[in-house]
């Protein structure tokens, strides 16, 4: 019996040893990656693939986190939070330093600028309204994060007989990125397959204090939602293009921006501003109660 014993420990630890991987695993939320992890470092992990020498280097952000070959396991938070829409601005993760962004989808750039009714106005004030106005801009582009790369900040210029005077202003400049990627294959067949409605227009104007949300619907003769034709898709690097004639926009092309629980935001963008449009699917449960 003790002999059995001792056969039966043996073979469990050569199983474990075994089954336990020789290399460090990262852990993504799109799955794991078997490596040798080199350096972890403020905001970045370095890396190796087996018996490979070049150094790849991921964002700590998108990991979770690593399970060394030791048996350890070291685990991160990232601060990036998920945005679906403008009610979650205070999402919006901001930062200074670029290498934050390093490996994040890069959405395009951004700038706001918030400027004091009167030379009494409040310098945070402003300033808090000038970068509220840059996150709100980002997630309209479908962002959940912001690279702050410049900030000018002019304080109040009391004036005299000869020259006026000059309310505070703050300008923020940067870049929008996020850490979660569309299924482009998803929101193609969805297109293609269904029938769409607009519910909501999101205007975000250059020299607004904040974003005007209103309404949209294309009404039939029998007083019920009407579903507008698609007139074209197009798959370019950067995402889903589509052009709704219908609709009346400024551009010709709008970018899908998101796509959740049957709701389609596309997104056009101008020197003047930037607008969204929240669209239905015949599928989205708004629209049956609207039609049965």
């Amino acid at each position: 019996m003790r002999y059995l014993s001792l056969v039966f420990l043996a073979f469990f630890t050569i199983s474990k040893g075994i089954s336990q991987s020789k290399n460090d695993i990262i852990y993504l939320s799109d799955g794991t990656k078997e490596v040798k992890v080199k350096e972890i470092g403020q905001s970045s992990i370095k890396y190796t693939y087996p018996g490979e020498e070049v150094i790849y280097t991921i964002n700590k952000f998108m990991v979770s986190k690593v399970e060394f070959e030791s048996g350890r396991v070291e685990k991160f938070t990232s601060p990036l939070k998920p945005v679906k829409n403008i009610l979650d601005v205070e999402n919006v993760y901001t930062t200074f330093n670029p290498d934050e962004m390093l490996g994040l989808h890069n959405l395009g750039s951004l700038f706001s600028k918030a400027t004091g009714v009167t030379t009494l106005s409040s310098i945070n004030n402003v300033n808090n309204r000038a970068l509220t106005k840059l996150k709100y801009e980002a997630v309209m582009l479908g962002a959940n994060a912001v690279y702050i790369g410049n900030q000018y900040q002019r304080g109040n210029q009391y004036g005299n007989e000869y020259t006026p005077g000059n309310s505070t202003q703050t300008s923020y400049s940067g870049m929008a990125f996020s850490n979660e990627s569309l299924d482009l294959d998803e929101i193609e067949q969805v297109l293609i397959k269904q029938k769409i409605t607009p519910f909501q227009k999101i205007t975000l104007k250059r020299n607004g204090w904040s974003p005007n949300v209103s309404s949209i619907s294309v009404i039939n003769e029998n007083a019920q939602r009407k579903f507008l034709n698609i007139d074209k898709i197009t798959r370019e690097e950067d995402g889903i293009y589509v052009t709704i004639r219908d609709l009346r926009t400024k551009s010709d092309q709008l970018k899908v921006i998101r796509y959740d629980d049957n709701s389609i935001v596309l997104m056009e963008r101008d020197g003047n501003g930037i607008t969204n449009y929240q669209m239905l699917t015949e599928n989205h449960q708004f629209v049956k109660n609207r039609i049965n």
